[in-house]
C-alpha cells in the first residue's frame, strides 16, 4: 500500500464512513443484545480488516531469478484430460448444428 497512500486513505475513510453508518441502524433496531453484538461485529470487518493487514509483516517478493520457473512451451501439465476435452468440444460442436 505504499504506492498509494492517498488512494488508501480514501479507501479507508469511505469505509470507515459506512461502518459508523451501518453501526448506528443496528444500535437503533429492535433486537437481541447479542444479534447486535454479532451484527457489528460482522460490520466492522470491511474497516479493520485492511488496518490488521497494513500492521502484518508480509512475506517478502522474491526477485523474479528466485522465483518458479514457468513450464517450457509444449509441456502438457495434464495431458491425461484431453481425450475429454476433445469430447466436450465434440458434444457442442453437434449442439450447435442440430
Amino acid at each position: 500500500m505504499s504506492s498509494h497512500p492517498i488512494l488508501f486513505a480514501a479507501l479507508m475513510f469511505a469505509s470507515l464512513c459506512a461502518t459508523i453508518k451501518i453501526w448506528s441502524i443496528v444500535l437503533r433496531r429492535q433486537g437481541h443484545p447479542w444479534g447486535k453484538c454479532l451484527l457489528m461485529f460482522i460490520s466492522a470487518i470491511p474497516f479493520f480488516g485492511p488496518v490488521f493487514f497494513v500492521f502484518i509483516d508480509a512475506p517478502p517478493v522474491l526477485p523474479l531469478a528466485e522465483q518458479e520457473k514457468p513450464f517450457p512451451k509444449g509441456t502438457k501439465v495434464y495431458p491425461d484430460f484431453y481425450p475429454l476435452i476433445n469430447c466436450i468440444k465434440r458434444f457442442f460442436s453437434q449442439q450447435k448444428s442440430d
